[in-house]
């Protein structure tokens, strides 16, 4: 076995070549003798001994007890101090530093090697209990979930693994003293003590941890008796389940939005059979009010009469079309829109809908702000954006449209991707309400995301506006913040036209264009089929009827004329509009015609429209709508 290397630090020489005899009859190896602690300090790590024998009274400016007080910072090796002074302060500052013996001057040779061999015993002890305890820490530190060490009534906490101090956010120190009930909501101390105490059959409880920022995780408590610093105590296991828990909680919602969905699926199929028969209805009553105010002289009061049976036919048709655009079968149709003209149009409207406690104000920095959009797609984003302010806001309050032209700079139209050849026209909608967190701002156009209670958003307003904005090769932005209100910017690309204003005017019959050919008339509301057959025959043109695609192909078949026109509806019993001409273009390849209809999609619309001599009118349309349609189609 290697000799144990001691150092002796004497300032008494004698002394110290005596203690050296002494040591090497033992069989140990002395490395040096050291007067001074400075000197001690300087050559330790050379040195590197395993033991220290250390006057107290040394030369120099450092003591026996202040140059362990040094060695001990930095290094663990044991010491033994030899002195001849046993007074109390002297003995005090010695226990300071944790030595491993004290021997007072003159002592025994046996003395001596005594005290060196339990020195070094303890030392080995000492060493292989830290071994030990380092193997344990480093197992308890390696496990990723937070590990609790609490006293056996599980009122206070006694230890813990590295884990919860870096997850929850406490020194060891702020830990053991902080009582274990802080850790935990009021409302969950009752169940947490059953838990602990042996109350509860709960293997695993669920509780809400509160860290030491306030923050809230979700965790699943395991819990045993263990024995620790030979007291019983409770080991507890938390393991954080937040994001199991939200991804549950997240399921639950998905399952909610797709019941949800298809509720409103089958409510949209159903909104846009209604419209499709409203539609019909429209296009018979819009069409012969047309026709009356056309065989009427305006200073007649029936005129007048007509004209409001006229306006309230095109203000429900108005309605059908919105009822379409929420089953999602509306046909867009592009114009140009003085948004100024069509904010003012709005305004009782949106009054109505806000209430008498908010007021709103329309402010335009231009005469006129023309953009190229759907008028009803326009209406709706003004509507949501309207409706989404005046829910924002508690009690009174105010809502602001306004309209400015903006020269944006390039890199608000890259970030946006919007066309660099534009300017553009900024509508803004700002509210007095309460405002958004950064948090819901990054959610807000998310189909399905609301901050309304359960039943009483469907999430899908503007989320529906951020379709139609970039469907109209436009932006929106939100500023927001908590308690002071929102702004929505919506950019619309700015076109240079103006829009002719005016009342509406009907058509004189001599202006709309004429004709002589044949057309096949087909659809299976009668009332829309005698007004297209009478109109259209005031116009010079033969008229063929039939009232479902079957009958159409009969008579075509039949019919000695050549038939230059095929007007039909697209959806009809027995046979639709499309399995029509089908069928007609085997015996007339070149057969021009138009469908008409109140309930299609717009993938529908141009797959059957795509061919050169095939057209689409939604109804409900116009007496000079339908006259000026046929006459474009025909002189193809």
């Amino acid at each position: 076995m290697a000799q144990k290397r001691l150092l002796i630090v004497e300032d008494e020489r004698i002394i110290a070549e005596d203690i050296k005899r002494t040591l090497l009859q033992f069989n140990y190896h002395v490395i040096d003798i050291i007067s001074h602690g400075e000197r001690v300090l300087e050559r330790y790590e050379k040195l590197n001994p395993d033991l220290i024998l250390m006057d107290i009274m040394l030369a120099g400016k450092l003591n026996g007890i202040e140059t362990a007080i040094k060695i001990k910072e930095k290094y663990n090796v044991p010491i033994i101090y030899l002195t001849a002074y046993a007074n109390e302060p002297i003995l005090d500052s010695a226990k300071a530093t944790e030595p491993f013996g004290y021997l007072i001057k003159p002592f025994e040779e046996h003395e001596l090697h005594a005290t060196i061999e339990m020195a070094f015993y303890r030392y080995n002890m000492e060493s292989n209990l830290r071994q030990s305890e380092k193997k344990y820490r480093l197992l308890f530190n390696s496990i990723a979930d937070p590990i609790f060490i609490l006293s056996e009534n599980g009122d206070s906490f006694l230890d813990c693994n590295d884990v919860v101090l870096n997850k929850y956010g406490y020194t060891k120190d702020e830990l053991i003293s902080t009582p274990t009930s802080k850790f935990y909501i009021e409302e969950e101390w009752e169940q947490l003590s059953k838990y602990l105490n042996k109350e509860s059959n709960i293997e695993s409880p669920i509780f809400t941890h509160i860290k030491k920022n306030g923050e809230e995780i979700i965790v699943e408590l395991h819990k045993s008796e263990i024995t620790f610093k030979e007291e019983q105590v409770l080991l507890v296991i938390a393991r954080d389940i937040t994001k199991r828990k939200e991804a549950e909680d997240e399921r639950q919602i998905v399952q909610e939005q797709l019941y949800q969905s298809q509720k409103m699926e089958i409510v949209g199929k159903l909104a846009g059979g209604i419209a499709h028969d409203f539609n019909n209805l429209l296009t018979a009553i819009n069409g012969y009010s047309d026709l009356a105010l056309i065989k009427l002289d305006s200073e007649n009061d029936a005129y007048k009469d007509i004209k409001v049976i006229k306006d309230c036919g095109e203000r429900a048709a108005r309605l059908t079309k919105q009822l379409l655009g929420f089953s999602r079968k509306q046909i867009i149709e592009k114009v140009n829109i003085d948004l100024n003209k069509t904010i003012t149009e709005l305004e009782k409207m949106l009054m109505r809908l806000i209430g008498e406690e908010i007021s709103l104000e329309t402010t335009f920095q231009s005469p006129s702000c023309i953009i190229y959009a759907d008028k009803s797609q326009l209406e709706q984003v003004l509507v949501n954006l309207v409706v989404n302010a005046r829910d924002a806001i508690e009690g009174h309050g105010k809502i602001i449209i306004s309209t400015t032209k903006e020269s944006l700079k390039k890199e608000f139209i890259t970030r946006h991707n919007l066309d660099t050849s534009n300017e553009y026209i900024k509508i803004s909608v700002v509210d007095t309400g309460i405002g958004m967190s950064d948090e819901i701002q990054e959610k807000i156009f998310e189909p399905f995301f609301t901050t309304k209670d359960v039943g009483k958003g469907t999430g899908l307003g503007l989320s529906t506006v951020f379709g139609i904005v970039k469907q109209n090769e436009g932006a929106i932005l939100v500023e927001s913040e908590e308690g002071k209100g929102s702004k929505f910017n919506v950019y619309f690309p700015q076109i240079g036209a103006e829009i002719s204003g005016g009342e509406l005017t009907i058509a004189d019959s001599d202006d709309l264009p004429t004709g002589n050919e044949t057309i096949l008339l087909v659809d299976d509301e009668d009332s829309i089929r005698d007004f297209l057959s009478e109109i259209l025959k005031e116009q010079g043109y033969k008229i063929i009827e039939a009232s479902n695609g079957k009958e159409g192909l009969h008579k075509f078949i039949e019919s000695n004329e050549q038939i230059h026109l095929l007007i039909s509806d697209i959806t009809m019993p027995e046979m639709s509009g499309p399995e029509l001409i089908n069928e007609l273009r085997e015996y007339q390849p070149d057969i021009k015609a138009i469908f008409i209809s109140g309930n299609v999609e717009n993938e529908f619309i141009k797959k059957h429209t795509s061919h050169a001599n095939v057209s689409f009118l939604q109804k409900p349309f116009t007496y000079d709508t339908i006259i000026s349609k046929v006459r474009e189609i025909l002189d193809k």
